[in-house]
């Protein structure tokens, strides 16, 4: 019997964020309406059926269907039944389902087949679905679904992954900055908190292969419901138990020799770590209820092992004696810093000092330092030879494991066919150890996170739907450091380990710049850290069919918490350099002086040396939206999408009031006299007139604790589909969206709560020493420095408008936040194609303006460029009067506005400054401003994407992507200037003028192709050539597959900077008159980099400085000269042992970069130092093997 379905079902993107919609019409063979009619859904896995009935216009819809397959059955009197099974919905889907009905009795059953939806007829939005043939199936490194995300058009990897990556989700999308999208799983929040212009990853918890149904990426034009980002959501939706027992087991496993070598250790000849890796767990579903409530659960462990060997330089036993001669073979003479053997001549800016010789530099024992003497034999014995001067001589394995868990629960339960709740649970805990068995301090990191959904979905009638969710996500980050030394046990003063801020025993940071092996914290940040993130969300959403129209109204809230504290390192940071036991004092020798023997001595670095004193803090702040989506089927061949969503973003508070904006207009009240301006050496630099302060320090208080919202935020979006037949179909969208503000994720408001608290190691340039290791904070007011001082930590907000006057770290730079404003636009069509294939073409742009620009929190106290270039680098640096001195210290009778405890290491207690700094709009602000920028920078995107697919058929399916694109920006860098590979660069010139920082962005990739390929090879029982085969052979011959992912992507833009920066407020770059690249082969300069030759990658001849303070003509990035780009092939095969129907075991084997294709880093990137132009980096991994074996059932 003969059945004509009126249309094939169609599809699109953008339903809810973890379930599908199926809607359509009930006709009879004329065409008329069918009202009245039953259509039942089926979820083929749970037999939970659910019914609509179509209205006087013969429509139905099913609003929230769970992704699976599903049989449909349509039954009106007068009717023959139509059935129509194995209809397969994915996450977020939209299907379209006409059904025709011919007369007849409803005992009579006609079943319909019918390929697939393969076109998206519904909506505008762009982007891109995996199902779970991708994500069982293709080589995952770790088994890492984020990699699967670089499958849409328009994504670009700048993930920065060296021979230690294992993947994740760094990614800059469609124009968006780096780590911008916004992650949900099951609905719920899985993203960072600052994800939005910050933080250099996307994700914060990543379920289990095992436990993905699928997921999605949108990355233009999506509907109203999503918002606060930056212009792409990631939905990932959790496996749902089903009516039967189904599990899985699974064990894979990394071992060094399926490794290859990186490039450079080859080169070398060191050999390739040992890495070991492993991965195993298992999960379970079915029914609780039959029919009733289900549940799924999956657990799954990973170990690893890292070994690596330490090469570094060690006190020699000669030099532990004071005997540095061996120095002496390299001409490094060693210079008595003692105030004894000093000799001074001349005054003021004309004085010179220079030091005695130590004779055979060899320093007495009667000089050394108590506590240097004791550190020098904190360190191990040399265990290997090293060069003439005792370099490279200590050598030790160690091994830096890491472990950790993870696991969902998810129960699903079924109250009745108008009412469902969904929970599920996620927790994820990992553990890594730093081991420092021979330097002093361990450190452990560890991470918690949890995250939390609860939705309930109610169909108050057939066409009214309510759908409410609450969601938390909260993450843990401890970080702890073991000392395995007292330092009071060697004489450090127990200040170091217990004071108002710190009551922590940790051994300083003690580290040099000549080569030599650092003692105590070793890692460089922090000593235990804990920082824990909430992030609520609060969800509701109404959808109501009304006639053509799919209408929702939704309301969301999300609530970030965040708990910080990052004490740096608490018993402090001690540098010795060279230059203490160098001849001249102000103009050291670099060829002279040792690092080791000014700790021997007790010498630390002039300003170099203090602790951070912080607090713990409790940041809240906020985001809320309305929204209002219409999905309006304007005709049977016109979808129109129509949206309107408002939001605003409440910024940070701190619980305390620990927080401060700037006021750049108020008036502090305070009047400076004029002065004389003298320089050192008594050249006039005229009056400087007196003049009224503007530009004070706001507190937070419990009636103003955040700054003003950005309440503009309105964001209209419009589409349409045009279906030209049943197999094309023309699409075109525009929306308005809004990036999560800067000002969601701050932790410390600059001096007044967070100091750097310096050790004065010398009051006069290194003449004579202050502070010393036994007593590091002397009062001052004792011109011997012996008296020990108080320890004088942040002042907190005590001096109220002038708080952080006289400091250059100063003040936020705003009190007032904007939200990126991004504007996308598309306009596209797809076509199906034969053997159950689409393709889909489409121009996709965007612009974005008011994004945060990093480096302008200085542009509020900058130097303009006239003045700069006029007066020249010399001029600005020359210390003149300073007229502010009085203010902070007694000057002829004057009454000091701060006390001298809290301000002692100000630049303004000095009576002279340099005299750039009273140039600044705000002098009583000298340097830069930290905290919050300006809101000024913009980006455009052009590109032509292209989306092939292949429905699995013979065996075979894959999916490709091609995007070709340009991508401008005046600045990269927002609440974090992070550019993946690249790392943090592109800074910024002349902050007067951000117009000239417009350049190709740091993530600008002119084309990128991605492919991957899932084929079940055609041999073995049941396939093409074998169908009959017995099972020993099949078991030889069957079963095989093979999976491959191959990626094509341009290189990123450099930028070339000076090594020698000479303007006082900016980044100076080069000037260039041609190509800058050299256009040398690459491994050409790699092997220059390694023996010292000459090629480069960079053309020298084309590049010179630019004068003092002028700006180079070189761009921010060149389109022309770019890193190398990306070609690798990921391979796997996997082979399947058939226990029954639906049990198996899968044996696998996958190789990340099969080829072993290095893929070379940056070269260096600063003109006019020694090595620029070379290459010493791989940016990718070279060749991983992973094996693996599941069993299914």
């Amino acid at each position: 019997m003969l059945l004509a379905a009126s249309l094939l079902p169609t599809r699109a993107f953008a339903q809810g964020t973890d379930s599908a919609l199926v809607r359509g019409t009930v006709t009879d063979s004329s065409g008329a309406s069918i009202p009245g009619a039953t259509v039942t859904m089926t979820n083929d896995g749970t037999q939970i059926s659910e019914k609509a009935i179509t209205d006087q216009m013969g429509r139905y819809i099913f609003q929230v269907l769970k992704p699976a397959s599903y049989t449909a059955a349509v039954e009106s009197q007068g009717f023959k039944t139509v059935v129509r099974k194995n209809i397969i919905l994915r996450v977020g889907d939209q299907t379209d389902i006409d059904f025709s009905l011919q007369v007849g009795s409803v005992t009579q059953t006609v079943e319909v087949s019918a390929e697939a939806p393969l076109l998206n007829t519904v909506s505008a939005a762009l982007g891109s679905q995996v199902t779970r043939r991708y994500l069982i199936n293709l080589p995952l490194q770790d088994r890492n679904i984020a990699e699967l995300t670089y499958l849409t058009p328009g994504i670009t990897e700048v993930s920065g992954c060296d021979i230690n990556c294992t993947g994740g989700t760094n990614f800059a999308s469609n124009g968006q900055r780096f780590a911008t999208a916004e992650i949900r799983l099951d609905g719920a929040l899985a993203s960072t908190p600052e994800g939005g212009e910050g933080g250099s990853t996307n994700g914060r918890y990543q379920p289990s292969v095992e436990a993905i149904e699928e997921f999605t990426v949108q990355n233009n034009s999506y509907s109203s419901e999503y918002g606060s980002n930056g212009g792409t959501v990631i939905n990932i939706v959790t496996k749902s138990g089903t009516n039967q027992y189904h599990g899985s087991g699974w064990y894979f496993m990394r071992r060094p020799g399926l490794d290859a070598n990186d490039f450079f250790s080859n080169a070398t000849g060191t050999p390739k770590g040992t890495y070991r890796h492993d991965q195993y767990g298992g999960s379970v579903g079915g029914p609780i209820l039959r029919q009733k409530t289900f549940f799924f659960f999956d657990y799954e462990r990973t170990r690893d092992n890292a070994p690596n060997t330490i090469t570094t330089s060690v006190p020699t036993a000669a030099e532990r004696n004071g005997d540095f001669s061996q120095l002496l073979a390299d001409g490094r003479q060693l210079y008595n810093p003692s105030p004894s053997a000093v000799t001074c001549t001349g005054t003021g800016i004309n004085r010179d000092c220079t030091r005695a010789p130590f004779l055979g530099n060899f320093i007495p024992s009667s000089l050394w330092d108590p506590i240097g003497a004791k550190m020098m034999n904190l360190y191990p014995q040399p265990n290997q030879p090293g060069d003439v001067e005792g370099f490279g001589n200590f050598a030790a394995k160690v091994v830096y494991p890491s472990h950790g868990y993870q696991f969902d629960v998810r129960v699903d339960h079924d109250f009745s066919a108008k009412s469902r709740l969904d929970a599920r649970y996620s927790h994820q805990s990992g553990e890594s150890d730093n081991p420092d068995p021979y330097f002093l301090e361990s450190t452990k990191y560890q991470t918690r996170t949890r995250n939390f959904v609860l939705e309930h979905n109610w169909n108050a009638t057939p066409t009214l739907l309510w759908v409410n969710r609450i969601a938390v996500m909260r993450q843990n980050n401890p970080e702890t450091t073991t000392s395995s030394v007292d330092p009071t046990s060697i004489g450090f003063p127990a200040v170091l380990v217990n004071n108002t801020y710190f009551n922590e025993m940790h051994f300083p940071n003690v580290s040099f710049d000549d080569g030599y092996q650092a003692l105590g914290l070793t890692n460089g940040c922090c000593t235990d850290t804990v920082e824990t993130d909430t992030q609520w969300l609060i969800d509701s959403q109404l959808t109501w069919l009304k006639g053509p129209h799919n209408l929702k109204f939704g309301f969301e809230k999300r609530i970030f918490l965040n708990s910080f504290f990052q004490p740096d390192n608490t018993s402090g940071d001690l540098y010795f350099g060279p230059s203490m036991t160098a001849s001249d004092v102000f103009n050291p020798d670099s060829s002279q002086g040792n690092g080791l023997a000014s700790m021997l001595l007790g010498f630390l670095d002039v300003n170099s040396a203090g602790v951070t004193a912080r607090p713990h803090v409790a940041n809240k702040s906020a985001e809320t939206s309305f929204y209002v989506q219409d999905d309006w089927k304007a005709t049977g061949r016109l979808t129109l999408n129509l949206g309107l969503r408002y939001e605003w973003s409440t910024p940070y508070s701190e619980r305390f009031n620990r927080n401060m904006f700037s006021c750049f207009n108020c008036d502090s009240g305070v009047f400076v006299p004029s002065v004389n301006l003298i320089s050192q050496t008594g050249q006039d630099f005229g009056v400087l007139p007196g003049r009224e302060i503007f530009g004070t320090t706001q507190l937070a208080t419990a009636s103003h604790r955040h700054a003003n919202s950005d309440l503009n935020n309105v964001a209209p979006r419009v589409g349409l589909a045009y279906r030209l037949n049943d197999k094309t179909v023309l699409r075109a969208g525009a929306g308005v969206y809004y990036g999560l503000n800067f000002a969601t994720n701050w932790q410390y408001g600059a001096r007044a709560w967070n100091k750097y608290v310096s050790i004065p190691s010398s009051l006069d340039g290194g003449v004579t020493p202050c502070a010393t290791l036994e007593n590091p904070f002397p009062l001052l007011s004792d011109p011997t420095c012996k008296t020990p001082g108080p320890f004088n930590g942040p002042p907190g907000g005590k001096y109220g408008a002038l708080t952080n006057w006289g400091y250059d770290d100063d003040n936020h730079g705003s009190n007032t936040f904007r939200n990126g404003e991004i504007y996308q636009w598309n306009l596209g069509i797809e076509r199906q194609l034969p053997a159950q294939m689409v393709l889909d073409l489409n121009y996709s742009a965007s612009r974005a303006t008011h994004l945060p620009w990093n480096y302008s929190t200085e542009n509020r106290n900058f130097i303009d460029a006239k003045t700069r270039e006029t007066l020249g680098p010399d001029t600005l640096s020359t210390p003149v009067t300073n007229p502010f001195q009085r203010l902070f210290v007694p000057v002829n009778g004057s009454t000091p506005l701060f006390s001298y405890n809290d301000v002692s290491d100000s630049i303004y207690t000095n009576p002279y400054v340099p005299y750039g700094d009273l140039l600044h709009p705000f002098p009583q602000f000298p340097g830069a401003f930290s905290g919050f920028p300006l809101f000024v920078a913009s980006s455009s995107y052009h590109s032509l994407q292209a989306r092939f697919e292949k429905r699995t058929s013979h065996g075979l399916s894959f999916l490709g992507a091609y995007t070709f694109s340009k991508f401008l920006t005046n600045s990269d860098a927002g609440g974090n200037a992070w550019i993946g590979s690249l790392g943090f660069v592109g800074a910024p010139q002349d902050l007067t003028n951000l117009r000239a920082e417009k350049s190709v962005s740091g993530n600008d990739t002119p084309q990128r192709l991605v492919f991957a390929v899932a084929y079940q090879l055609p041999v073995g029982r049941g396939r093409p050539l074998g169908r009959n085969m017995n099972h020993v052979l099949d078991g030889i011959f069957g079963g095989w597959q093979a999976n491959s992912v191959t990626t094509l992507q341009s290189g990123q833009p450099l930028t070339i900077f000076e090594s020698n920066n000479t303007i006082t407020d900016g980044h100076q770059r080069p000037n260039v008159t041609g190509n800058p690249c050299s256009g040398t082969d690459i491994h050409a300069v790699v092997s220059a980099s390694l023996s010292g030759g000459t090629a480069n990658y960079f053309n020298s001849n084309v590049l010179s400085d630019p004068q003092p303070e002028y700006p180079g003509s070189a761009p921010r990035y060149f389109s022309n000269c770019r890193v190398q780009g990306i070609n690798n092939t990921n391979l796997g095969i996997s082979k399947r042992f058939i226990i029954k129907e639906n049990t198996y075991i899968e044996a696998r084997a996958d190789a990340f970069n099969a080829f072993n294709r290095p893929r070379f880093g940056p070269p260096q990137e600063a003109f006019g130092d020694p090595t620029f132009g070379q290459i010493f980096s791989q940016a990718n991994s070279p060749r991983h093997g992973q094996v693996g074996i599941r069993f299914v059932w």
